[in-house]
């Protein structure tokens, strides 16, 4: 007998699948929720697999979003990053499927390459399953996962231990403290990257800033004009990342890709409207 138990124990998988599809937790919540009002305005059917079921309106519901957002993210001004999720709770675990790096790829993918990808290398449906949930066959849902795994090929694989991770971001915001350019440097990979997204509501670099020279440039021009920030070391996106912090607001969140032992990419949200999780309850 399938009872809202049932969707309850999906919830999670669900906004999981959503998230990582949109790139929005208020969405990811909208989306999974909306799933169980389809569920109840069906009937309340009985369902023969559930999951099943669930998961096919999810991600039905998810391109639809796709589909109906595709001009706020053509208009969108400058890059655009993901809105950070934080897992509450003891879960600090590194997960590349939800770095910014993958999201922010992920994201500029046509939508089926998006969901096969996600539903059989993240979420470990077979291509069968897959083609059932997206109306597809099986051999076109494999060719589309494939195409996806060629964009994204080099993306979210740069994991190393949040000792490390912590040890280069210590020194990064030092350097950029004492206006050290060649110690900023010192820890930046030569073929450093630079995302930043303000959604065009605050200043942030229209563009990627390539290179070490002057990515390191840009945050001591940057950081020269700054008020006085704190820095408060945070889990988020299944990786340890950096809030800074201004008069007790968030004003800027921090991930950085890590290779060979120096800072590969920078990935700063700033959207004010991204933010929030951040803010004190």
């Amino acid at each position: 007998m399938t009872n809202a138990e049932d969707f309850e124990g999906e919830r999670r998988s669900l906004e999981r699948l959503a998230y990582r599809m949109l790139g929005s937790v208020a969405d990811a919540e909208d989306i999974a929720q909306e799933t169980f009002l389809r569920w109840r305005q069906a009937g309340q059917p009985q369902l023969d697999r559930p999951r099943a079921w669930f998961t096919r309106t999810c991600t039905r519901l998810c391109l639809d979003r796709i589909k109906s957002t595709e001009r706020q993210r053509v208009e969108y001004i400058g890059e655009w990053l993901p809105e950070p999720l934080v897992e509450h709770g003891d879960r600090q675990e590194l997960d590349e499927t939800l770095s910014m790096a993958l999201l922010r790829t992920v994201e500029r993918l046509p939508a089926t390459e998006r969901a096969s990808f996600l539903l059989h290398d993240v979420f470990g449906y077979e291509f069968t399953e897959v083609a059932e949930i997206l109306d597809l066959q099986p051999a076109n849902c494999r060719q589309l996962a494939s195409r996806a795994r060629q964009h994204l090929r080099g993306d979210g694989q740069r994991q190393v231990d949040e000792v490390t991770v912590r040890r280069l971001s210590d020194a990064f915001f030092a350097a950029i403290d004492s206006g050290n350019l060649e110690g900023l440097q010192g820890v930046l990979a030569e073929d450093v990257v630079l995302y930043s997204d303000g959604g065009g509501q605050v200043a942030a670099s229209p563009v990627p800033v390539e290179g070490a020279a002057k990515v390191a440039k840009f945050f001591l021009k940057v950081y020269a004009n700054e008020p006085a920030y704190e820095l408060a070391v945070t889990w988020f996106n299944g990786a340890p990342g950096v809030v800074v912090q201004q008069e007790g607001r968030p004003v800027s969140a921090f991930q950085f890709e890590v290779l060979n032992g120096r800072i590969a990419g920078i990935y700063v949200q700033r959207n004010p409207d991204k933010l929030g999780v951040f803010s004190p309850s």
